[in-house]
């Protein structure tokens, strides 16, 4: 009787394992996900990533984005990324990432490469779980420079919204 009390107890410790082991790859693949928008273009993608309230934070970027660098909400996130993402090609690799689970909310930090500039950085996120599976609500990056002369400002893409030339 003992024996099959422990094999049920151990049984549920693995289910529970298996569950936090998939919430921290969920929670992972969101930013690879980010990523892949960023890399590819494919900003209709983004409500996969995101929450429709989600904030970002780029103000380490503020020294050539001015103001316009904390997209909030969905909608504002997207005007963001069209307009500062869709000037150069990038390859992001996003690395040695740390999760912390706390019920149906996770943060994260991990580290970014920008192999096609040399531009890497730091991200911390947060992320929730919806009914569509896990969605960031909070995106920081920290930028910083491997070889600041080997990069210039993002070019705002025109006609893409935001403040700049056209707006």
């Amino acid at each position: 009787m003992k024996r099959i009390k422990k094999q049920r107890l151990a049984s549920c410790a693995t289910v529970g394992h298996v569950a936090e082991a998939d919430d921290r790859l969920d929670v992972i693949e969101l930013i690879h996900r980010y990523a892949a928008v960023v890399d590819s273009e494919r900003y209709d993608e983004l409500p996969r990533v995101f929450a429709v309230d989600a904030e970002c934070d780029y103000g380490s970027m503020r020294a050539y984005l001015g103001d316009d660098c904390q997209p909030s909400g969905l909608a504002d996130i997207e005007r963001w990324m069209r307009r500062y993402t869709g000037s150069r090609s990038s390859v992001h690799f996003m690395h040695n990432h740390i999760v912390e689970l706390d019920g149906d909310v996770a943060t994260m930090r991990n580290y970014m490469h920008n192999t096609t500039s040399s531009i890497a950085g730091v991200y911390e996120t947060e992320a929730r779980r919806t009914v569509d599976g896990w969605r960031l609500t909070r995106l920081r990056l920290e930028e910083r420079f491997l070889d600041a002369e080997r990069v210039g400002p993002p070019t705002p893409v025109a006609g893409a919204g935001g403040l700049g030339a056209d707006a």
